[in-house]
């Protein structure tokens, strides 16, 4: 991934985490992000069941490829597999959305 590219990514992941902030408050979870490449992955962070300390649960994972943006879900066994009901495209944010819309109820 170019400079450009992962600077843009940043930028629209900084919007996307402050725009939900009220609602991580709310329900004491939060979103972060981790970007390593071309991938990034969306994670979830709560409190550990005795409160003592945070977890992190993985969410999705976009990956850019020449087809664009692929969006990747979690398989029960930890193994991430494309989500064929999302074409790829070259819109990080429409690819955001559609995981945040959660249509198909696996994320």
């Amino acid at each position: 991934m170019d400079d450009f590219t992962k600077k843009r990514i940043e930028k629209i992941m900084r919007h996307y985490m402050e725009s939900i902030a009220e609602e991580q408050l709310r329900s004491r979870r939060s979103i972060g992000y981790a970007l390593e490449g071309d991938e990034l992955t969306l994670v979830e962070q709560r409190p550990s069941r005795d409160g003592t300390n945070w977890i992190e649960l993985p969410v999705a994972q976009f990956r850019l490829d020449a087809g664009g943006w692929r969006v990747y879900g979690l398989d029960s066994g930890g193994s991430w597999h494309p989500v064929s009901e999302i074409a790829p495209s070259g819109d990080f944010e429409a690819q955001l959305s559609r995981v945040k819309a959660n249509e198909l109820g696996i994320f």
